[in-house]
């Protein structure tokens, strides 16, 4: 069942991970998706997004952003933003790669896409040293 939130441009509803934000729109390669604005906490969580060194944000739609080896965004830390990697047809998932974004994850997890565990990437560089 899908849920309408955060119109005019997304909804909330099941995806790669878990609940996921759908694009309701077309969306073109290099578009800002959303600014991120909320709590800024030192450490990580769950639910939150890295935007610098021990800074993390808990977003209202960031949180339900899901991870995926192919993403379809990526965060700007510097703008607090989620930017467009390609086109995005409405009814896709956004996704990013938390690997390519999180230093460390509070709570890492087994890979939907391709059952890689997911760390973050400086916990990943560690891991293979």
């Amino acid at each position: 069942m899908e849920t309408p939130i955060f119109k005019p441009k997304f909804i909330l509803k099941d995806g790669v991970q878990g609940n996921g934000i759908f694009t309701t729109v077309k969306i073109k390669k290099g578009d800002i998706l959303f600014e991120m604005s909320g709590e800024i906490i030192a450490r990580p969580t769950q639910t939150s997004i890295q935007i610098g060194k021990n800074k993390h944000i808990e977003d209202d739609i960031g949180v339900h952003v899901n991870h995926h080896c192919k993403p379809n965004s990526k965060v700007n830390r510097k703008n607090r933003t989620f930017i467009s990697l390609r086109d995005i047809e409405p009814g896709e998932e956004i996704t990013f790669d938390y690997n390519q974004n999180e230093d460390f994850l509070a709570v890492p997890f087994a890979c939907h896409c391709c059952n890689r565990k997911i760390l973050g990437k400086l916990a990943s560089k560690i891991i293979k040293a």
